[in-house]
């Protein structure tokens, strides 16, 4: 447990990719002001459920915790109804790639203007964190894991040694896995944004998800429901 202690530490003050954030602004809506490595670490505990996420947002960033935004409260609701009663006690938060990757400004090409997204973070961002994810899992030892979109899928498949760009969100959601003695659940990202959920057999796999998952907890004896 010690050593997973001191990678923790190693990760809150881990600025490998200080130069490349250096690049991107926190908000380019607001100012001009550079993101600076702020890795998010939720301080190892073992949990039966984890859950893992493409990057912190602007919400992490400026709160150092995971999952705090629109997509934590979306998550929140959903785990709820499927029986997860206690999230903070039950679930361990975290994400591929540990900093905040920054926002950009995109141009509307229908309504004309700009609008701000979220960077999707670089190649670079993810082998640098690939060592921290490791063993989070490892230390956290938990029985289901959940990815919550294609940029995790594509992680959890580096993980396992296999080719990321088979990481199609319809070849994976509705399905499970098992990794030794975990079980992995594949969720499409919650966003409200993401395009992938206004397909209907889309909706449909991911409601059999939703059934994988709650199915994988009652066999952990992690509900009732």
């Amino acid at each position: 447990m010690n050593a997973v202690i001191d990678y923790s530490e190693q990760l809150l003050s881990c600025a490998k990719c200080k130069d490349l954030l250096a690049q991107k602004r926190v908000d380019p809506s607001v100012n001009d002001e550079t993101v600076i490595p702020k890795p998010i670490v939720n301080g190892i505990k073992q949990r039966p459920i984890m859950l893992v996420g493409q990057a912190p947002g602007i919400k992490e960033y400026e709160s150092g915790k995971p999952f705090q935004g629109q997509a934590g409260q979306d998550i929140r609701r959903i785990f709820s109804e499927i029986g997860v009663t206690d999230f903070d006690e039950q679930v361990w938060s975290t994400a591929v790639v540990k900093c905040y990757p920054g926002r950009k400004l995109v141009k509307n090409s229908r309504k004309g203007g700009y609008r701000v997204e979220d960077e999707v973070p670089p190649t670079r961002m993810v082998n640098n964190c690939k060592p921290f994810l490791e063993q989070q899992i490892a230390g956290v030892e938990p029985k289901v894991i959940v990815t919550l979109g294609g940029f995790p899928l594509k992680a959890y498949l580096r993980l396992r040694g296999r080719k990321p760009s088979e990481g199609r969100l319809d070849a994976f959601v509705g399905k499970t896995e098992q990794w030794g003695e975990k079980t992995i659940v594949f969720f499409p990202h919650t966003s409200g944004s993401s395009r992938w959920l206004n397909d209907y057999a889309n909706k449909q796999r991911f409601e059999q998800a939703k059934q994988h998952l709650r199915k994988a907890l009652i066999e952990a004896e992690l509900t009732a429901i």
